[in-house]
């Protein structure tokens, strides 16, 4: 009897140690085991996390620089910006002459920048609506010219309308820049500017005094 009481505990003992010997060991730098066994192969797929969203350029935005991104061909520039104006692209020549929408004078050229202008430099000038106080407004004409003998004269009439239909009327400011690249849309260090005192269309006698250097 003495000796089945003993061979009770060695028995379980056994077992205990078959079980033990019976587990995996675990591989040297492997993670810990898990409670919740792995996916079958086929189902993994189907839980594989989406593809990230393709990112795309920034549209709008202003160019380095500051500088406002250009219209699309055939746009009218912004009233704004006369960096965008192009001469070449004003009201046709047939529009009916109005002796009523008239503004002539005459481009001084200050003796302080007389070094800075040649004969031959593209001067651009623009006509542009002016409010009460005389701050200049929307683009209502603009002309292209060239530096000669000076003063040199010029007439802005509604043949020179920045879009067609626009009326030169009311109060008005008139602006010159002489710019050595001959690009309407490009204002550059050396540029020599001019503006008017506010006039009344019709105007005669508008003197523009180009005496500041870009």
């Amino acid at each position: 009897m003495s000796v089945s009481r003993r061979a009770l505990p060695l028995a379980a003992f056994a077992l205990l140690a078959l079980g033990c010997k019976s587990k995996p060991e675990a591989q040297p730098g492997a993670p810990p085991p898990s409670g919740i066994p792995p996916l079958p192969e086929q189902f993994a797929n189907s839980f594989a996390p989406p593809a990230e969203h393709p990112t795309h350029p920034p549209t709008g935005a202003a160019t380095g620089g500051g500088k406002m991104p250009q219209m699309p061909p055939g746009h009218p520039a912004p009233w704004n910006d006369p960096s965008q104006i192009d001469p070449n692209d004003t009201t046709p020549g047939d529009v009916p002459f109005d002796p009523n929408a008239v503004v002539s004078g005459v481009l001084r050229l200050d003796d302080k920048v007389k070094g800075k202008v040649a004969e031959g430099d593209v001067i651009f000038l623009v006509a542009r609506g002016a409010d009460a106080s005389g701050a200049p407004g929307p683009v209502l004409a603009v002309k292209k010219m060239n530096a000669g003998k000076w003063p040199l004269s010029f007439t802005l009439d509604a043949r020179d309308a920045m879009v067609s239909g626009t009326k030169l009327h009311g109060k008005v400011v008139v602006t010159a820049r002489v710019d050595k690249d001959g690009d309407a849309i490009s204002k550059n260090p050396g540029d020599v500017t001019g503006v008017s005192r506010a006039v009344d269309v019709p105007a005669a006698k508008v003197v523009v005094t180009l005496d500041t250097v870009l």
